[in-house]
């Protein structure tokens, strides 16, 4: 073959001008191109253009720790995965809007789109929207129109601005916040008598309810509450790796039901922070659970404070089954003590000590298009694999007449690798309570240093930097993961649901 004729020196004079995605690309085509860029000055001088912290003595480095360190990196930056970008489909709220709902006071729809609620002055409806026409699939008059709403169905008062409406994927249950309460609506069981289940949220004072939706096959309810993005889950999700039936209203009427908050993120302490009387100590905000994992649930969101940049985290909530208060029974609770933290997922800001250190001739090069981990109500989505985490974020810019969503795909350590880190800090944590309980017992041997801190066996820091999906119109009503049909593509299928269409790209690995 021509290309493998020229000489070495040639070739790798040609590997210098590459990109590191066209030079990750070129060293995998056969073994003699591979061969070419085994060379410790150039793949020295490729990982100073990807966004890594390289250790002191970079030049004392030699050829195999440099091909590990840039395994690694083209493994966490995504450089050999291929994006694919379907053919937009349309949406079934399109459906809705052309169907005259868009136009009524109150509409809310399940997130896969397939029930629609609507309410006007006089009459609720459910209509199953799943089909090419909407049908009604129950209906009920709204009576007593000047009902207490303390007391009374919140249906059947005049709808404000700050209420909120989710319906579950199920259609079988629909929940209300106003200001600080919150009501389920059993919609199986008609609408006479037509009895709410409400709840007071005590931890709510001094915000009120600005998002509501039903997670985990309808067993939470996610509050999203004004102020610093705090997020409230109601009711008790099921930790089995199975998939669990649906929820329904006896699930939610019971103890564990609308009045057990299992989750308030203003309540979870990071590990290593400070106490929280400084403006400055890290915290929380837009938490959403993805699933349980190894006596708990992983769960993302952004964290901010610590005098360090805004960015978003992968991590671990542990939980636990505490004793109610007057009841002789165990609820299943989130532990404020129990985050482990698994992966640092950079934002435009936090980046900058890696982006903008490297060798990019246009600054911080591929990696200029990044969230910024300020948008107050982001979305997440975890592939099957546990590989791969896709974020939506919403443009803050309040003049758009249309809202823009960007979507962003990073790389998570793998789920075998995050038991391991889980099983570190576990040992960690019993060595530092022994190490304590004999500095007690043993005051003379203060010499014993506790929890040092640690390096890599290569000094390399690679920073978890994501690629940018696409920038599309309108807010994300709906984001998953599915595994592709296709048996030759063996990849990733990434979907996001906006009230205009249905949007789709296929994820690849190399």
């Amino acid at each position: 073959m021509g290309a493998t004729r020229l000489p070495l020196e040639l070739q790798q004079q040609i590997y210098s001008h590459l990109d590191t995605r066209s030079f990750h690309a070129a060293r995998n085509v056969c073994r003699y191109w591979r061969l070419a860029s085994l060379d410790a000055v150039m793949l020295s001088s490729q990982l100073q253009k990807l966004p890594i912290l390289s250790p002191p003595n970079t030049g004392k480095s030699n050829l195999q720790e440099l091909q590990r360190v840039w395994s690694e990196a083209a493994y966490t930056l995504l450089l050999g995965t291929k994006l694919q970008r379907q053919q937009d489909l349309p949406s079934k709220m399109t459906m809705v809007q052309r169907s005259g709902f868009a136009t009524l006071p109150w509409i809310a729809s399940a997130t896969n789109g397939d029930w629609t609620v609507s309410i006007d002055d006089e009459t609720a409806k459910l209509c199953d929207t799943s089909g090419a026409q909407p049908k009604i699939s129950t209906q009920w008059p709204l009576k007593d129109r000047n009902g207490i709403v303390g007391c009374g169905s919140w249906l059947t008062v005049t709808p404000e601005a700050n209420q909120k409406l989710a319906l579950s994927a199920s259609g079988t249950l629909l929940a209300v916040a106003c200001k600080q309460s919150v009501q389920i609506y059993d919609l199986v069981a008609g609408p006479d008598p037509f009895p709410p289940h409400s709840h007071w949220l005590v931890s709510a004072a001094g915000h009120h309810i600005c998002g509501l939706d039903f997670e985990q096959n309808d067993r939470v309810l996610r509050v999203q509450l004004s102020g610093k993005d705090a997020v409230l889950y109601l009711g008790t999700p099921v930790m089995e790796d199975r998939i669990a039936e649906a929820g329904t209203i006896e699930d939610w009427t019971s103890k564990p039901g609308l009045r057990h908050t299992f989750l308030d993120s203003r309540l979870l302490a990071l590990p290593g922070a400070q106490d929280a009387t400084s403006d400055n100590t890290r915290r929380l905000s837009g938490i959403q659970l993805l699933g349980p994992f190894r006596n708990g649930f992983l769960f993302a969101a952004q964290q901010h404070g610590g005098n360090e940049s805004s960015h978003c985290v992968l991590a671990q909530l542990r939980c636990s089954y505490t004793a109610a208060k007057h009841e002789d029974m165990h609820l299943l609770t989130a532990d404020p003590d129990g985050v482990t933290i698994l992966a640092r997922l950079e934002s435009f800001l936090s980046a900058w000590s890696y982006t903008l250190n490297g060798k990019n001739e246009n600054g911080v090069g591929l990696w200029e298009n990044m969230p910024s981990a300020h948008e107050h109500h982001p979305l997440f989505a975890l592939s099957p694999d546990s590989k791969m985490l896709v974020v939506a974020e919403r443009d803050q810019k309040v003049t758009r007449p249309v809202p823009l969503t960007q979507l962003f795909l990073y790389r998570l350590p793998g789920e075998r690798r995050m038991i391991k880190m889980l099983e570190e800090q576990e040992r960690e944590k019993r060595e530092t309570w022994a190490t304590l309980s004999r500095l007690v017992e043993k005051p003379a041997s203060a010499a014993v240093s506790v929890g040092g801190a640690t390096k890599g066996r290569n000094g390399y820091k690679v920073a978890r930097i994501p690629l940018c999906l696409s920038t599309i119109r309108g807010a994300v009503t709906e984001l998953k993961f599915e595994r592709a049909t296709e048996v030759s593509s063996g990849g990733l299928v990434v979907t996001a649901c906006t009230t205009e269409a249905v949007r789709k790209w296929t994820v690849t690995e190399p």
